[in-house]
């Protein structure tokens, strides 16, 4: 897993940020730098499909936050800007259970002044290849910016 090119009192910061869903499923940002974002998950029930396995709509959340989170990195996080997901493409390759802990890891793959791309692997704690996929996002606001 890349480190983080911020403090862990700063990519505590960050994580608050991040707001909405990913509060809501109990993600954790792991990893924060230039060019790159780890989002983890502990694996709870109320993650499961009706086949006891992870949900597919929380891995596209996970990759989602990650790739998106891995093209707005700044030096100042309070000059972070919003990633808009333009579009995205996942492939799921293997079940997650309860107690497992899984991780996005994305980076970005190529960027402009508005629009990147990245990609994401979620990989369990065996490292062991759960979904991957691709992403192109635009940059918007400044969180700043956004109403409270």
């Amino acid at each position: 897993m890349p480190a983080s090119d911020y403090c862990p009192a700063t990519l505590q910061q960050v994580q608050a940020s991040v707001t909405g869903f990913f509060q809501e499923v109990g993600c954790e940002l792991l990893a924060y730098g230039a060019d790159h974002a780890t989002v983890g998950l502990n694996l709870t029930a109320q993650h499961l499909n009706n086949a006891s396995t992870l949900h597919g709509g929380v891995m596209a959340t996970l990759m989602d936050v990650a790739m998106g989170l891995c093209g707005t990195w700044e030096a100042d996080p309070a000059q972070r800007r919003v990633a808009i997901t333009l579009s995205m493409s996942l492939n799921f390759s293997a079940p997650a259970r309860v107690g497992s802990h899984v991780r996005a890891v994305a980076r970005c793959r190529s960027s402009g002044n508005k629009v990147f791309m990245a990609g994401c692997d979620l990989l369990d704690q065996d490292d062991r290849l759960i979904a991957f996929g691709e992403g192109v996002f635009k940059r918007g606001a400044l969180r700043t910016e956004l109403p409270v």
